[in-house]
């Protein structure tokens, strides 16, 4: 068994140990409360960013989507499209051809 002091000594070292645990979480969670809010600063700054991209997107004229647009002529464009790719490539093939081996 203990003396009465060894059991004011062992109480008054279980005291202190719990303050200095309960002084350190404290730190701690002070520490990430401050990072917390510097990251929700930093966050709301970026948000007021994007939504001044927002509004000028919103100010641009609205891109036409082949799904808004008439079938008949998206095909139409496309077989334009294609028939220039087509022209553009026998040309360039055409340039590439020897001149013994043209047929003009």
């Amino acid at each position: 068994m203990l003396p009465w002091w060894g059991w004011v000594a062992l109480w008054g070292v279980l005291v202190l140990g719990g303050a200095l645990l309960v002084g350190l979480r404290a730190r701690t969670a002070w520490r990430s409360a401050k990072a917390l809010g510097a990251e929700v600063s930093r966050a709301g700054a970026v948000l007021a960013e994007l939504d001044t991209h927002a509004e000028r997107l919103r100010d641009a004229a609205e891109s036409r989507t082949a799904v808004t647009q008439d079938p008949h002529s998206l095909r139409e464009e496309y077989r334009r499209r294609r028939a220039d790719q087509v022209a553009t490539r026998s040309a360039r093939r055409a340039a590439r051809m020897p001149r013994w081996a043209r047929v003009d």
